[in-house]
């Protein structure tokens, strides 16, 4: 088995033991992660996905790049499950953080918004 495969394997083995005893989260879906990333966007002109990843609970990863106000600015938006991701990394909280981009360079970032998993919202 390969090491992803084991990764995922893990990931899925704790949420569905977290929902099996009781603690089981609301996993935020796509539109209401695009609705709260065109809220922060002056519009919706110029969005491409870059990566897009799911699993059978649902989104846990979007990445997606929106042009800036200025010329040769780029913003790149990243939704992150909770959880182990693919690439063996864990985060502790469903979040969407922004990196702004000019002329190719990061030139700042931002926390957009994080998910209150125990009260199912965003703040």
């Amino acid at each position: 088995m390969c090491f992803a495969s084991e990764i995922y394997r893990i990931y899925t083995y704790r949420m569905k033991e977290n929902q099996i005893e009781g603690r089981g989260e609301r996993i935020p879906t796509k539109s209401e992660v695009m609705g709260i990333i065109m809220h922060h966007l002056k519009s919706s002109e110029g969005i491409t996905i870059l990566e897009e990843v799911s699993d059978a609970l649902g989104l846990y990863w979007l990445d997606l790049s929106a042009k800036g106000e200025e010329l040769g600015a780029i913003n790149e938006y990243c939704y992150t499950r909770k959880g182990i991701m693919i690439n063996g990394v864990e985060t502790s909280e469903t979040s969407i953080d922004v990196e702004y981009f000019q002329d190719g360079e990061v030139v700042g970032g931002d926390r957009v918004a994080i998910f209150d998993d125990q009260r199912g919202e965003w703040k």
